[in-house]
């Protein structure tokens, strides 16, 4: 205590000098907010005082130095001061100085001295600021008021003098007409007025009429300098051209030419200038819309005065050419901003107050074109889809013609010479939005062709000029960033500049006999070859909206290094589409193909010795192969004699009349056959051969001689009829059509979007804006594709077509060399890009090529393929396998790999280029494994995947491989054997992960189940049924013998595989009603009905199925039921529906054959009285739509190919289809969907019971066989097991597989990968009825005793393998 008082206690002290601090604060705060108050209470009384007071400066004031201009100051717009008193705000309208000064004193702290000081300098500033704006105001008013009466005056002027000058006109023409004279056309002569004279009314005019620039009239955001005449002096202007200009510049005299003087002088000059710029004004431009122009009159005489520009025949001579170049510079510039040449040391000499703009053609074409005469209209009217080309007034058309016309004839007067004029008509007036509406037919139809002559279209040359200024920005695919200008924006015009243009092109290219295929006779091959490599750029550019079915979606249309959102005009999106219209389509390719000249039929059916070879490779196989192959797949009975009848002739017709089109008959005195000619190939050389294996690089000069050689010298030729050559033919043009439509089939056609290759992005991709946000490619089929592909494909030649020009078109072969071959062209094959008429032509074609094919082969079935060679024959459906094949081998395995590689721009041709190939790869694989078109090892890529097998380790890396992209794409170019052991790796270090393993001797416990022996099926789905996912987990059985006693078994594998051989074998019987079987053989489908049978219930058995052969694939249990082809595709998770026709014959041959009687028939299909429906037998018939209202839908000749695929569609799969799905959720649980896709149907079915024969390969069970207990391979019981086994039969075999293993069929990749390994213990016995033999499942272990003779030993071996015991024997 004495401490603490000693020492102060400074805790306490410092707590009381805080308590003091606060109570002061307080105090202050307190006296300064009562001060405050005061003073706000004194402000207010104040400012009620002032506002009580009256104000000398309420009314308006004139100041005396204004009131002899009229100037009045008005005080009614005076501030507003708003002043805070007593915490709300108090608002007074100031309007004398006074009183805001004494409000504002009020309203501020009061101010120091400086402060005030500066505040008067400021104030004074003010007022002579406004002082001196008050004058300037004066004095432009005053001179405005000057100069109207200045002009008044000179209009009073110009009036009189032209009264009498046409007073004048008259009188002379009376006086020469009085004189008798019999020529009546002296009477008619006009007065010519003295040069002099025109110049003086001209200047006049000008001085009067000059008007105002257009611009502040109207809101269009196009930068326009033409000019407006008030309505007044319009009929002064029309008297001036009429009376004044037009009689001198329209004589022959050229001494009586006003403008030959005025080209002396700069003032001449500009009057020349502003003349024209009214001459382009009277037809562009109107003050208003209550305005019109002058009369159709006065407006062909303006037209009169642009065509000095042109320089026509009438206007010719020394000095007129003077004037014809300068108005031609006037008129028509090359870019906007261009102006007159300095010429300073000639006799002309500009300075920079001109007034060129004005003249312009181009630029007020532009102008009027996108809002009109009066600059007020919107560049797509909003009522444009209702009123089509009605939406533009007959005024304003003819007003954009005359101009157009003007434009396209001096162009063409030019004739070339100058392509910077060419390529800014075609950036700034063609990308003009609905240009053929605002445009008459006769105006652009000068763009479309010359008169007499074979000269190319006007319009080709506009897109050379604009192309040759601009080809690395095209080349580059930036073509949008050429065409794209700054005064139209995408908010105004909701079609970007490359749209309009696509648009525009292919309205006017339509109408052309040179470019639109209608008339082979004035069709001009090279020209359409360029315009259409011209449409490709224009397509790559374009948005995706453009052919797409989203209408009014909204689009990023990217435009250089940003991106806008805008909703794509209909209209102008119809315009574009109108390239896709069938007729056109087919138009242009049978146009463009001429298979005579080409000598398709003689390449097609031409067959090398490399053909022949693989022919003999295919028989070496063997007939009973294919028999068996397809006895297995359950094709219907088809006799030979029945196909070679009727039923041939009809499906050749109908296939024949598809080449004419829906709804078109086909000719009589056309064949639609193809020409029969020599039959020789002309690619069985070494370029052939390295085409197909795509080894060594190719000499150019040998090149193009062995393509042109004959091969079979042995074989003799088909009798041909010579073809006269086309001199006016060019391969060209169908290549040209490849690339346009083979861009718009990989954009808008589903594989252009989504890279299958999958590789990281390369460092260009990743700084390019373009890949981030914009989409390249749809990511599904769009509808107009699908109309393409059926033109292309069932209307036209295409297809075989192309493919005999990729084996004989020296351009095309060599670039698809460059293509196979890394290391000819090192950039990536997804990076390939089309546009460029030098580049990709092969691949272009391919592309055709493939996409055609795969869209055939849908509706192709294998009578057609193998029988009738159609689409292609065999042997050249080989040849495509091969080229197809290295194309994905680089693709998938050496692109973005190999050393030589160079990274690249992914491009959507590319990308949709491999995603079609390994369509039809696949399409084509799959047709094989039902009926042979090669041999297996056909298809086989020599090694691929071996190394990288032997380099996995763990799951996890076999996972890796698994996703790699010749997994994913073409896993046909692995062998089967290859994918099936990367398929046993994946599931057995899965599975070890999991449960375990009896090697490692880490086994986890598993899940105990409890089975009677007469319950297989009910306990099973008692106790698995909801494991789900956990199905992966060991599962170990306890099996109970009838009387319910627990059997002496441990299960350590081998009861499981008994038990779920039982189970499996138990859940696929058909007589379960859940399955059925196929016509004429034990392939199983999912019962349509099964839902009448098992009620809601089904769904969850399907599932439990779907389970219980997942387990089995997981445990590598091979199990006994076959499944159907059709009920195979939906496991794999991507079903394919190129078989259903084929899959329809194995369920209901009847139907099959009621639809290919439909297919192939040649009458009228609407007579057989069919519609869209079908009839399901269910326990009664129901009559199902194949589509919405299809009971009123009548099948057609047209549509009769759609109803055939949705009958077929229906019975095959959307009837099974709610059980496929809850079958492959089971499954799918078990078993990644990803580890499936590495097997086709057929594939898959070894995969899930072994060989299809079912047949046990003694010889590879024997040769992989271990002994054990004292048993050697050369020990006598050995040697007479393997007799008796030999002696079985195929039942009893299996049954012995059944006893040792618990499984009826072999492993799919053979004896050698049992794992543990099929073994045969010894047994010593004394008598021979001791023992009898025994086996361990769990071990695949068989323990022999050790039997006296042959005989005994088979005796007790059949005795114990068809006991059915379980352990009651042991």
């Amino acid at each position: 205590m004495f401490a603490e008082e000693l020492a102060g206690n400074p805790a306490k002290k410092r707590a009381d000098d805080a308590k003091n601090r606060r109570l002061r604060a307080k105090q202050e705060k307190e006296a300064k907010d009562a001060r405050k108050q005061k003073e706000l209470q004194r402000r207010e009384a104040s400012v009620a005082t002032i506002a009580a007071e009256p104000n000398p400066g309420d009314s308006a004031t004139v100041d005396d130095k204004s009131a002899g201009a009229g100037v009045v100051r008005s005080c009614s717009d005076a501030p507003v001061f708003q002043v805070k008193v007593g915490g709300e705000a108090v608002s007074a309208k100031i309007t004398g100085y006074s009183m805001a000064s004494k409000l504002q004193a009020l309203s501020e702290e009061p101010l120091t001295a400086t402060q005030y000081a500066a505040e008067q300098r400021k104030i004074r500033a003010e007022a002579r600021l406004r002082n001196s704006s008050a004058l300037v105001i004066q004095s432009v008013v005053r001179a405005k008021q000057a100069a109207a009466i200045a002009k008044d005056y000179q209009r009073n002027i110009f009036d009189k003098r032209m009264s009498d000058l046409i007073a004048l006109s008259g009188i002379l023409k009376k006086a020469r007409y009085s004189d008798g004279s019999s020529n009546s056309l002296i009477g008619k002569e006009e007065y010519i007025p003295p040069p002099a004279t025109v110049s003086m009314m001209t200047v006049q005019f000008l001085f009067f009429a000059w008007p105002y620039v257009s611009r502040n009239v109207c809101q269009a955001p196009i930068s326009d300098d033409s000019v407006i005449l008030e309505e007044r002096d319009l009929p002064r202007f029309a008297k001036l051209m009429k009376h004044i200009l037009l009689p001198g510049v329209s004589s022959e005299n050229q001494d009586m030419d006003p403008l030959l003087p005025w080209v002396e002088n700069f003032a001449g000059r500009r009057r020349l200038t502003k003349i024209l710029g009214l001459c382009v004004s009277s037809v562009t431009r109107r003050r208003n819309k209550s305005s019109v122009t002058p009369n159709n009159t006065d407006v062909d005489r303006s037209v009169l005065v642009l065509r000095l520009g042109e320089g026509t025949a009438e206007y010719k001579g020394v000095l007129r050419d003077e004037v014809h170049r300068l108005s031609r510079s006037l008129l028509f510039k090359t870019s906007p901003s261009d102006d007159l040449p300095d010429l300073g040391s000639s006799a002309y000499h500009v300075d920079s107050t001109n007034h060129t703009s004005c003249c312009d053609v181009i630029r007020s074409l532009r102008f009027i074109l996108h809002y009109g005469s009066a600059g007020n209209s919107s560049p797509i009217p909003p009522d444009c889809g209702q009123l089509r080309e009605n939406c533009i007034a007959c005024d304003e058309k003819e007003r954009i013609s005359i101009l157009f016309k003007l434009a396209v004839d001096y162009l063409l007067s030019i004739a070339g010479d100058a392509p910077l004029l060419c390529s800014r008509f075609l950036v700034e007036v063609l990308t003009a939005p609905l240009l053929v509406w605002k445009v008459t037919s006769d105006a652009y139809g000068r763009m479309l062709s010359i008169p007499k002559s074979k000269a190319p279209p006007p319009l080709v040359n506009y897109i050379d000029s604009f192309v040759a200024l601009n080809s690395k920005t095209v080349s580059s695919g930036c073509i949008d960033v050429a065409l794209q200008m700054r005064d139209v924006t995408l908010t105004s015009c909701p079609a970007p500049p490359v749209l309009c243009l696509l648009a525009n092109l292919i309205q006017i290219g339509k109408q052309s006999l040179a470019l639109n295929g209608s008339d082979p006779n004035n069709f001009h091959f090279k020209a359409a070859a360029k315009y259409f490599y011209f449409l490709t750029n224009l397509i790559n550019a374009a948005p995706l909206g453009t052919f797409s079915r989203r209408m009014s979606a909204v689009e990023w249309v990217y435009i250089g290094s940003s991106s806008t959102p805008i909703v794509l005009s209909d209209v102008v999106v119809e315009q574009a589409c109108a390239l896709l219209a069938d007729s056109y389509v087919r138009s242009l390719f049978r146009c463009g193909i001429n298979d005579n000249i080409l000598g398709t039929g003689k390449i097609i059916r031409t067959k090398s010795d490399k053909d022949k070879s693989y022919e003999k490779d295919l028989e070496d196989i063997g007939s009973e192969s294919m028999a068996s192959l397809a006895a297995k797949e359950a094709m219907v009975d088809r006799s030979r004699s029945f196909w070679q009848g009727s039923w041939a002739a009809k499906i050749s017709r109908s296939m024949n009349s598809l080449i004419s089109g829906p709804g078109e008959k086909p000719k009589s005195n056309q064949s639609s056959s193809p020409v029969k000619g020599p039959g020789q190939l002309m690619n069985t050389s070494s370029i052939a051969r390295q085409l197909a294996h795509g080894k060594g690089s190719v000499n150019r000069i040998v090149t193009h001689a062995l393509l042109s050689s004959e091969d079979n010298k042995d074989e003799k030729d088909v009798s041909v009829t010579t073809v006269k050559p086309d001199p006016d033919y060019s391969v060209v043009f169908l290549l040209s059509l490849c690339q346009t439509f083979g861009t718009i089939i990989s954009r808008w056609g589903g594989g252009g979007k989504e890279d299958l290759i999958k590789r990281p992005l390369s460092n260009t991709e990743r700084s390019d804006p373009s890949c981030r946000g914009i989409e390249q490619a749809s990511g599904t089929v769009e509808p107009c594709v699908t109309a393409l592909l059926n033109v292309l494909s069932f209307s036209t030649n295409t297809l075989t077509t192309t493919w005999a020009i990729i084996q004989s078109n020296p351009e095309v072969v060599s670039d698809l060399y460059a293509v196979i071959d890394i290391n000819k062209r090192p950039e990536p094959i997804r990076s390939l890009h089309l546009g460029d008429s030098e580049e990709n032509v092969g691949a272009a074609v391919l592309f055709m090529f493939v996409s055609c094919l795969s869209h055939t082969l849908m509706v192709t079935d294998d009578i057609e393929i193998h029988d009738m060679d159609k689409p292609l024959p065999k042997h050249q459906l080989r040849r495509c396998i091969l080229l197809l094949k290295k194309l994905l081998y680089r693709a998938c395995c050496l692109d973005d790999v190999h050393k030589t590689t160079v990274q690249s721009k992914s491009n959507h041709f590319g990308r949709s280029l491999i995603s079609r190939s390994s369509k039809v790869m696949n399409d084509l694989y799959s047709r094989s494994s039902r009926r042979l078109i090669c041999a297996p090892k056909f298809w086989i890529e020599d090694s691929l995947l071996e190394a990288d097998l032997r380099r996995c380790k763990s799951h996890s890396d076999y996972i890796d491989l698994l996703a790699s992209p010749v997994c994913r794409i073409c896993p046909f170019l692995v062998s089967f054997k290859r994918r099936l052991k990367l398929f046993e790796r994946i599931v057995t270090t899965n599975r070890e992960g999991i449960q375990g393993s009896n090697d490692l001797r880490n086994l986890k416990p598993g899940i105990m189940v409890k089975v009677m022996r007469g319950r297989v099926l009910e306990d099973g789905l008692l106790h698995l049924n909801n494991l789900g996912r956990n199905m992966r987990q060991r599962i170990v059985v306890n099996y109970l013998s009838q009387v319910g006693t627990k059997e002496t078994g441990v299960d350590v594998g081998g009861l499981f595989k008994e038990f779920w051989t039982d189970l499996s074998n138990l859940a696929f019987d058909p007589n379960y009603a859940l399955f059925r079987v196929t016509e004429g053989s034990t392939s199983l489908y999912p019962n349509p009905s099964s839902k009448l049978a098992h009620g809601s219930d089904h769904i969850i058995l399907f599932e439990f199925l779907g389970r219980i052969l997942g387990k089995a694939l997981y445990e590598g249990i091979t199990i006994q039921p076959q499944f159907a082809h059709l009920f195979l595709s939906f496991l794999r998770g991507d079903h394919q529906y190129l078989h259903l026709l084929t899959d329809l014959s194995t369920i209901d041959p009847q139907l099959y054959n009621n639809l290919m009687f439909l297919k192939t028939y040649s009458g009228d299909a609407s007579d057989l009285c069919l519609a869209f429906t079908v009839a399901n037998d269910d326990f009664g018939v129901s009559e199902v739509p194949l589509i919405p209202n299809g009971a009123n839908i009548e099948v057609t000749n047209d549509n009769k190919r759609r109803y055939i695929y949705l009958v077929a569609k229906h019975h095959v799969c959307d009837r099974i289809k709610e059980q496929a799905d809850a079958f492959t959720r089971g499954l799918w649980e078990v078993i990644d969907r990803s580890w499936l896709r590495l097997f086709n149907e057929p594939e898959l079915q070894v995969l899930i019971s072994g060989p299809s024969d079912g047949k046990i390969d003694i010889s590879d069970m024997k040769s992989n066989t271990r002994y054990t207990g004292g048993y050697s391979m050369l020990d006598r019981n050995i040697i007479r097991f393997w007799s008796v086994v030999s002696s079985f039969a195929p039942k009893q075999q299996a049954d012995l597989l059944r006893f040792v293993t618990s499984c009826e069929r072999p492993p799919p990749l053979g004896f050698a990968s049992m794992n543990p390994p099929f073994t045969i213990q010894r047994v010593g016995i004394m008598r021979d009825g001791d023992k009898l033999p025994t086996s361990s499942t769990c071990f695949n272990t068989l323990k022999l005793p050790t039997y006296s003779s042959e005989k005994v030993l088979k005796e007790r071996l059949l005795y114990s393998i068809q006991a059915g015991a379980g352990f009651e024997l042991t």
